[in-house]
């Protein structure tokens, strides 16, 4: 009987990871977990979607939801992405001065990928250099965008989302218009108006009058 050694290139991705593009989350101490969770309802269906931590340690959210990061940042550099989300939390403190985040952001956005950032998120796209000449939205008040020195002022705006080429920001309490503008820009959702209707509560489209 012939045997035939068969050799697996080991991949930090799955063969079924691979066979859908990749959108990360970033999951960090204290993430606002709701502030992603339409983006990623949405584009699931779509995309494949990996969590990212710092380390792999679980880390508990805001709402208290405790989460198994599957990636780090260096498993997951030189991989393609098609977009990246990073929520915000009630203290960014656990990415203040983390520069392997701030290389990680600049190699993602030097692809071309979606970068959406929510509530706080912006703040790693500051501190990664990536708000010049961006019109952008932050949940911080003029005083703190001053005192945290990483946001150019001239660039923000107060609004529920902006687009500005491959960045999308947007206020917390504004993840249903984050995670719709998200999704569409991937092409995840083809009802616009019907998932905005499902999300704010106003009704399922889906169900007969």
């Amino acid at each position: 009987m012939a045997y035939r050694l068969t050799l697996t290139v080991m991949s930090p991705f799955s063969t079924e990871t691979l066979a859908r593009p990749l959108v990360g989350v970033l999951v960090y101490p204290g993430f606002s977990e709701f502030e992603v969770t339409v983006a990623l309802n949405l584009v699931n269906r779509r995309y494949q979607v990996v969590n990212i931590g710092l380390s792999l340690d679980p880390v508990r959210g805001e709402g208290g939801l405790v989460v198994q990061p599957e990636r780090t940042l260096e498993d997951t550099r030189g991989h393609a992405f098609a977009a990246v989300l990073i929520p915000g939390a009630a203290d960014m403190a656990a990415l203040s001065g983390v520069g392997a985040l701030d290389s990680w952001l600049r190699d993602v956005d030097a692809q071309g990928a979606v970068i959406g950032a929510v509530c706080g998120g912006p703040f790693a796209l500051g501190q990664a250099g990536l708000l010049e000449g961006v019109n952008y939205t932050v949940t911080f008040t003029a005083q703190q965008r001053a005192t945290l020195g990483v946001f150019p002022e001239d660039g923000f705006e107060y609004r529920d989302v902006v687009r500005s080429g491959n960045i999308i920001t947007a206020q917390g309490h504004a993840f249903v218009e984050f995670g719709l503008a998200v999704a569409e820009t991937l092409g995840a959702v083809t009802n616009v108006e019907g998932a905005r209707t499902f999300y704010r509560g106003q009704g399922n489209p889906g169900m007969p009058a």
